[in-house]
């Protein structure tokens, strides 16, 4: 028979072996919740890293993207910007080239318009109620070719046009400068303080700006 002593001890035993089968339990599950909690942790790591990652490359091709677009636009931009360059220098080459008549027949007309455009002018201002400055004289530039090849013969056939045009007493005030000018064509026209450039230049960049834009359409239609 066991004695007090020896039931002492084994309860004592029993107990201590079921507070460490508890304990073992307890750790084992703590054990498991951790692990549990680790490996959702990097779960959410993973797929946030996974979830940036992709951002990331999606954000580097986009740039890229962009990037290749706009090299494309610029590298256009420059060539539609050289060909129409080149496209205004050929038609002013053309106009230079001309044969004799024709290029006279444009100096002609484009010294009667800048005529009747400043009498148009001048007849708002007055019907505006302003004061208009009579005018002297109508002087007529042109560069030191066109005044060696045309001369007067210019002037007097503008005279003409604005004379039936507008009447005899404007025309008769047009001069010839016997001052070349600093022009490429075409001619200058100079009244009071007032100065109508009518030069080749002017002329085709006025022109460029108001049919830029079609003639992109033509040259560039497959872009």
């Amino acid at each position: 028979m066991m004695t007090g002593l020896e039931k002492i001890t084994e309860r004592i035993l029993a107990d201590a072996k079921s507070k460490a089968r508890d304990i073992l339990e307890t750790a084992q599950n703590d054990c498991r919740r951790i692990a549990n909690e680790y490996a959702e942790q990097a779960e959410r790591i993973r797929e946030e890293i996974a979830d940036r990652a992709m951002a990331e490359s999606e954000d580097m091709i986009a740039r890229a993207k962009s990037a290749a677009a706009m090299t494309r636009r610029n590298i256009l931009l420059a060539a539609k910007g050289q060909l129409l360059d080149e496209t205004f220098a050929a038609a002013r080459a053309h106009i230079c080239d001309t044969d004799y008549g024709k290029y006279r027949e444009l100096l002609v007309a484009l010294l009667s318009c800048a005529m009747m455009e400043q009498a148009k002018n001048e007849q708002t201002s007055i019907e505006l109620g302003d004061e208009v400055a009579e005018i002297d004289a109508y002087e007529v530039f042109l560069n030191a070719q066109d005044l060696d090849r045309f001369g007067r013969r210019i002037v007097d056939d503008a005279r003409r046009v604005v004379e039936r045009r507008i009447g005899y007493e404007r025309a008769a005030k047009l001069r010839l400068s016997h001052e070349p000018a600093d022009i490429d064509g075409g001619l200058i026209l100079r009244y009071g303080d007032t100065e109508a450039n009518c030069s080749l230049s002017v002329l085709l960049a006025q022109m460029r700006r108001e049919m830029e834009g079609r003639i992109c359409e033509i040259l560039f239609a497959e872009t």
